[in-house]
């Protein structure tokens, strides 16, 4: 609702997926305490957290701690997000069973795609018998190489290096014709590239 006098608008709270509490082992970024404060004074009620804190949430110990710092603040939800894999290595998958158990909701290796095709099948063949997601940070790291910026005339102009925007599309396909194999639940993060958004089209015209 909009308050025409003051140009105010009335809501419910508002849910950011993608958060990053830094906490445990950053505190000098953030803490739970003042990211979920920041998050209640822009609207968001509630929150899911990435696990890339240090150490990183590939436990039940971890997550409970951040539960707790989350009980200490008192303020939002805050929903957990677990790693992919131990330590986000992209080697061996983390106890998904524990961290589902501890109050993880999903899990990424967001910073970094899943490492492998046969990582990210475990993954979503794991995570499908826990009805949790895998969230998907699409790019190809082979073809993005050391780009810093989309490929085009703008990068080119600047004397910066490109990222083809076929590095988030192969990714993306990949992650959606394994979820489609497997039953898992796939969620691609924070999409950039058309191709990206019409291979998750493509994906949900089988559902």
């Amino acid at each position: 609702m909009l308050n025409i006098h003051t140009g105010l608008v009335v809501c419910r709270g508002l849910i950011d997926m993608h958060v990053h509490l830094r906490e445990p082992g950053q505190e000098h970024k953030e803490t739970v305490a003042t990211g979920v404060a920041s998050a209640v004074a822009g609207g968001f009620t509630a929150v899911a957290c990435i696990p890339n804190t240090q150490p990183v949430n590939d436990n039940a110990g971890v997550t409970k701690l951040i539960l707790q710092k989350v009980a200490e603040a008192n303020l939002a939800r805050v929903y957990p997000i677990g790693a992919v894999s131990r330590g986000q290595k992209g080697e061996e998958l983390a106890d998904i069973a524990e961290l589902k158990e501890a109050g993880c909701v999903a899990v990424t290796d967001d910073g970094l795609p899943v490492a492998t095709a046969l990582l990210a099948r475990r993954a979503l063949e794991y995570t499908s018998m826990f009805n949790m997601p895998v969230i998907e940070h699409c790019e190809d790291q082979t073809l993005k190489g050391d780009g810093v910026a989309h490929e085009g005339p703008v990068a080119a102009s600047l004397g910066l290096r490109g990222i083809p925007s076929v590095a988030e599309a192969i990714t993306a396909g990949l992650d959606i014709l394994l979820a489609e194999m497997t039953g898992g639940h796939i969620h691609i993060a924070h999409m950039s590239a058309w191709t990206t958004i019409e291979a998750v089209r493509q994906g949900k015209s089988w559902v």
